[in-house]
């Protein structure tokens, strides 16, 4: 019965790898920028969706109001986030990469490794036992993250240009949800200096993001903490004595 469980564990982390592979494979086709209806904002992404640069027309005030500004730079944001998740919705229907062999050292040739060892039968209860902890982790996890994951999607975090001209607001899970400018700044800020002080203020708020949002939820949950074991499948083995 336990050859059984870990044949059926090699089998569904053959499963996760194809789709972290084919995952991985369409997470590198990076979408167009996206702008706003004028023309006047142009964000791109980063490879994580974030917004990295912003780009402003020379002649944005001939379309828009200081008042407009804001909206602005959310369509353009959020445009680009379209133009992405389409790029990365093309790339996944295409067929995935062939598996590489495994090398040593990394993750499918550790668990081969594990999985392959002759193991006594006391062996075999204390690495069940084991595989038992992690998934009591994973449940918990998943219990302690759902409780909390409308408060944290919901909760805004706000990063600002190194003078404040630019505050951002995201949510905890990355969503723009306002920009704000210092008005006296903005009524001479030049446009290349407007697309800095922005930039700026999307890297910081990411940053607040990063400390008190979504990852950082998981990574301080029971299943952030089973996640870190199982990237480490020969650490785990040697915690319960199943690897020398």
């Amino acid at each position: 019965m336990f050859d059984d469980r870990l044949e059926a564990l090699a089998a569904l982390r053959d499963d996760g790898e194809a789709v972290v592979r084919r995952a991985r494979q369409a997470a590198r086709a990076s979408g167009e920028p996206g702008s706003d209806s004028t023309g006047s904002m142009t964000v791109m992404l980063d490879d994580q969706g974030r917004v990295a640069v912003v780009t402003v027309a020379s002649d944005w005030r001939s379309y828009l109001s200081d008042e407009q500004l804001g909206e602005a730079v959310i369509e353009a944001a959020r445009d680009a986030s379209m133009r992405r998740l389409t790029a990365w919705s093309e790339a996944y229907s295409e067929p995935a990469e062939p598996t590489p062999p495994p090398s040593r050292g990394d993750l499918p040739w550790e668990l081969d490794s594990i999985t392959s060892c002759p193991l006594t039968d006391g062996e075999r209860e204390a690495a069940l036992a084991a595989l038992l902890t992690v998934v009591e982790s994973i449940e918990q996890g998943l219990d302690e993250v759902s409780g909390k994951l409308r408060q944290t999607l919901r909760a805004t975090h706000a990063g600002h240009s190194p003078h404040r001209e630019v505050t951002v607001a995201l949510t905890g899970g990355g969503d723009v949800t306002t920009v704000r400018f210092n008005r006296r700044w903005l009524r001479d800020a030049h446009e290349a200096n407007l697309a800095r002080q922005l930039t700026a203020a999307f890297r910081t708020a990411y940053e607040q993001v990063a400390a008190h949002g979504v990852q950082r939820l998981i990574a301080d949950s029971p299943l952030g903490e089973a996640q870190r074991v199982m990237q480490d499948p020969f650490g785990f083995a040697r915690r319960f004595g199943l690897a020398g």
